[in-house]
């Protein structure tokens, strides 16, 4: 058997819900609360690491999101991750 890299999952959160949860501009806050959720499910610290990024492709603003990618999480993890974010009130896309 060969090692295999680990395979990165995203999600992609609008950044007006963002902003009806957290405030206007408090993008960094939804971003220590991801970290939290991702840290919750994971089995020791810093099992899994994240990258964060804007997408600002489209031109109405209203389809910006703020996207965070995680290497190496299984599904069950991510399930458990994703449905932390929704009790948060920021479901991603």
């Amino acid at each position: 058997m060969t090692w295999q890299r680990p395979q990165w999952r995203s999600v992609r959160i609008p950044l007006r819900v963002i902003e009806s949860v957290y405030g206007r501009g408090n993008f960094d806050d939804a971003g220590d609360d991801i970290v939290h959720a991702v840290r919750t499910v994971s089995a020791y610290p810093d099992q899994f690491r994240c990258k964060f990024g804007n997408d600002l492709s489209h031109p109405n603003p209203w389809y910006h999101a703020m996207t965070c990618e995680i290497e190496g999480i299984p599904a069950p993890e991510f399930e458990r991750f994703v449905a932390m974010l929704t009790d948060l009130g920021i479901r991603p896309e």
